[in-house]
């Protein structure tokens, strides 16, 4: 009778029988033979392959990759959260590996949410990859017929990204090929991209290339109004003045201060009071023959008496825009000066050094307006020589020149009696020791005055 071990039998007791191991030998090698040559299923075997794949790709395992491919793995499909292996290498700027994928038959217009191989390859940053292995990607893609002008969900194409992450040499490559035009649904083409990510070269590159920076996006921003926006200098140095600019600063520029003002009467020359003429220009809407005449260093004066002839010898080319000037020209003068217009200053009212300059600036401007009147009709009427002969116009004028000469010696004087006060007037702060002197506060006048009175009465009553 076989001998049968009761279940709470200790096993130890079959250590040593030899059958016994080589039972558990043959039992152990069973097992991982059948573990070994377990039949995995066509779900878990895609899963091992695309887990493979994807992790060589990252790596740039190009010998991991050929190995997946020669198992015949359908190249097309998706290796992780629907991306395809193109779209993985060109995303991580794996020039060889794409290549290969490329010759195995890889869809280079495959697309990931609208994104297209091209794109990720457009958008791949330089701390990913080199911008020489992306290049390299690019050109591939496009010689294999990927499409230059495919567009996203939000309508943007390869361009745009390139010129969004600065990769000029791509944005060379792909400018002729692809619409220049085009813009997505913020209304940004590539300029207005590399604008708003502060890409000096390749917004210069663009400007020179004439892409579009004045139409507005969806938010009525140009692409100067992005720039401005950031506060990003250097890109708005690149970007041609505008015309409102040109001739804001043109006007700053010739704006002078009193003490400017003041400096050049010294010197013997005259203020332009170009101001004038802008406020001039502005009334009959010719602002842009600003810069013209500012170039040209027109005074006040030269403007009151300036002719067709003058206007055609400075450039205005123009006839409509002439006859404006000239028509504004006569206007003004056609209204001669009263005397009252030059202000005069009340003794017994007190000014200020800064109200002084004012109405000096002010006779001072008044003056060379005359000058122009005077001007203006000796140059605009050929009969001049006709009113020499007459007797009330020369003794007008004569009285005019001198009323002038009179305004210029007043003003001078005027001048160099404000400066006089400059140096005299002490500031009303300053405390000297005869500040509580008993001398300047003790009325002597007063006193005289009443003493005189008192002793007059006393006089009268003895």
């Amino acid at each position: 009778m076989a001998y049968r071990p009761d279940s709470d039998s200790d096993s130890d007791c079959f250590s040593d029988d030899p059958d016994y191991e080589y039972f558990k030998t043959r039992t152990r090698q069973i097992a991982n033979q059948n573990k070994s040559t377990q039949v995995l299923s066509e779900a878990d075997r895609k899963e091992q392959e695309c887990q493979q794949l994807y992790k060589s790709i990252c790596n740039g395992d190009i010998a991991a990759v050929q190995q997946v491919l020669h198992s015949g793995y359908d190249i097309n499909s998706p290796v992780y959260d629907n991306w395809t292996s193109i779209q993985l290498a060109v995303s991580f700027g794996k020039y060889e590996i794409t290549e290969l994928l490329v010759a195995s038959g890889a869809n280079v217009n495959s697309d990931r949410d609208g994104y297209t191989a091209l794109m990720m390859a457009c958008n791949c940053p330089s701390q990913t990859s080199p911008y020489s292995d992306t290049m390299k990607i690019i050109k591939l893609l496009v010689e294999k017929g990927a499409n230059v002008k495919s567009i996203n969900h939000k309508r943007m194409t390869a361009l745009m990204l390139a010129a969004s992450n600065g990769h000029l040499v791509a944005v060379k490559y792909l400018l002729p090929l692809s619409n220049k035009d085009a813009v997505d649904n913020q209304g940004w083409n590539a300029l207005y991209w590399a604008v708003s990510t502060n890409q000096i070269e390749t917004v210069s590159y663009l400007l020179e290339q004439n892409l579009d920076y004045s139409k507005p996006d969806v938010r009525n921003n140009t692409a100067i109004d992005i720039a401005k926006n950031s506060n990003l200098i250097q890109i708005l140095e690149l970007f041609p003045k505008e015309k409102e600019d040109v001739i804001f600063s043109t006007i700053q520029d010739r704006a002078l201060a009193f003490e400017e003002s003041f400096s050049l009467w010294k010197t013997g020359k005259r203020p332009q009071f170009f101001v004038d003429i802008c406020n001039m220009l502005y009334g009959i809407m010719s602002e842009p023959l600003i810069e013209l005449l500012a170039k040209k260093n027109i005074t006040l004066s030269e403007f009151l008496s300036i002719t067709d002839a003058d206007l055609q010898n400075l450039g205005v080319k123009l006839p409509y825009q002439r006859a404006k000037i000239l028509g504004v020209i006569y206007k003004f003068h056609k209204y001669p000066y009263h005397p009252k217009s030059l202000y005069v200053m009340p003794l017994t009212e007190k000014y200020s050094n800064h109200d002084v300059a004012i109405q000096v600036l002010s006779t001072v401007k008044q003056v060379i307006a005359m000058e122009g009147s005077i001007e203006f009709i000796l140059k605009n009427f050929d009969e001049s020589q006709r009113f020499q002969n007459d007797k009330d116009l020369a003794r007008t004028l004569k009285s005019v020149k001198h009323n002038i000469a009179l305004c210029e010696k007043s003003t001078k004087n005027l001048m160099q009696r404000a400066e006089q006060w400059d140096r005299t007037i002490r500031p009303a702060d300053l405390i000297t020791k005869d500040s509580y002197s008993w001398k300047i506060r003790f009325p002597w006048r007063k006193l005289i005055f009443s003493l005189t009175v008192c002793s007059i009465i006393f006089m009268f009553k003895l």
